[in-house]
């Protein structure tokens, strides 16, 4: 009897093993999303100030989101002449992007481009709205 009791043992402490394993590692994954999204908002809230400095317009987050790698920043624009889209658009992705980059590898890069982890491979895309009076 005491064999038996030692085999079950085992598998208990393997079944246990392996549920903790499988939250460990579903628990990181959520820390990376979360990382990864507030480094985009950071990245982007930097290049809206830049782009609020030299044009004197206003410019603000309206939502973020998230789908399957891409993350998509909504933003609106407001008085002053700002540049046009494309370049509002271009200034905060390649800003999102660097920022992505140095909190899940720990530097900045020379050039910004979409990070692959383990989970995803993080892009971001800019959607734009316009608000006049």
């Amino acid at each position: 009897m005491r064999g038996q009791s030692s085999a079950e043992m085992l598998v208990l402490t393997g079944a246990i093993l392996v549920v903790v394993t499988s939250f460990l590692y579903l628990g990181t994954g959520g820390n990376e999303m979360a990382t990864v999204m507030s480094a985009a908002r950071t990245g982007a809230e930097n290049a809206i100030a830049s782009l609020d400095f030299e044009y004197g317009g206003t410019i603000g987050i309206e939502q973020v989101g998230f789908d399957a790698g891409t993350i998509t920043i909504y933003v609106n624009v407001r008085g002053g002449p700002p540049p046009d889209n494309q370049a509002i658009s271009d200034n905060i992705r390649v800003s999102a992007l660097k920022y992505i980059y140095q909190a899940v590898i720990g530097f900045f890069p020379d050039n910004a481009e979409p990070v692959k982890t383990g989970y995803y491979t993080y892009d971001v895309d800019v959607g734009i709205r316009r608000v006049t009076k």
